[in-house]
């Protein structure tokens, strides 16, 4: 039985846990079982939270917020959802603060990590959750056409890149492919970046980030597609 529709079956018969651990180095699967399950089970999106590393890390004071999230009740949905990206990346302090919360869970919390390191992770954090492991061996193919699309809007104003926005607005289906190629293509510019000038990647980081973002709103929301595009666009500046 594939994740997917494991998920499904629990979600439809209740038996999911508090805490699963999504460990391996296949990010796109994760985000997408995740956005899945948030879907099927039509969590608001008041009702759900995204942590990423401030800079370099999640902190206690990220994890403090999560917890106040949890203390109040859910506005329109069964579950709150929690999704921490790079948990691993929690410093001590912050893992020791959402151990408590993995400890005395609120109502129906789930909370899902995404790492690539589960070893970084307190044992006592890891041992409250279901570990799933998603590993992709093959090299993802970026097409050149997506690639070439993406420099041209790099260097163009941000009135071009708008009117790119609106030309495709109908089009949501193929602006998540474009977006899933520019990640790709970002990823691979950020690898070089890091050989080259590890110091000057904060504009790349922020772009793979809005766009993770955004393909998560599409998926899992009614955002508009030319508005949503156009946030990815606001970020698309070269460094």
């Amino acid at each position: 039985m594939d994740k997917r529709t494991l998920f499904k079956r629990l979600a439809e018969r209740g038996g999911l846990s508090h805490a699963y651990l999504f460990s391996g180095n296949d990010e796109r699967q994760k985000d997408e079982l995740v956005a899945d399950l948030v879907a099927s089970l039509h969590i608001q999106t008041e009702d759900r939270m995204i942590l990423e590393p401030d800079r370099d890390e999640i902190t206690i004071a990220q994890i403090r917020g999560l917890s106040s999230f949890f203390s109040m009740t859910a506005w329109n949905s069964k579950y709150k959802i929690a999704l921490l990206r790079r948990a691993h990346s929690m410093n001590r302090e912050a893992q020791s603060a959402f151990l408590k919360l993995l400890e005395e869970p609120k109502g129906d919390a789930l909370f899902f990590l995404l790492t690539e390191y589960p070893d970084m992770l307190f044992e006592t954090i890891r041992s409250r959750a279901q570990e799933f492991k998603f590993y992709s061996f093959a090299p993802p193919e970026i097409s050149d056409d997506a690639i070439g699309e993406f420099q041209k809007l790099q260097k163009a104003d941000l009135g071009s890149r708008f009117a790119y926005a609106k030309k495709l607005a109908d089009e949501p289906e193929r602006i998540q492919r474009l977006l899933h190629q520019w990640l790709l293509a970002i990823r691979q510019m950020l690898r070089t970046q890091l050989a080259e000038n590890p110091q000057d990647v904060s504009a790349t980081v922020r772009a793979i980030r809005t766009i993770q973002e955004t393909l998560l709103l599409l998926r899992t929301t009614n955002v508009s597609p030319r508005l949503a595009l156009e946030r990815v666009m606001l970020n698309l500046a070269a460094n």
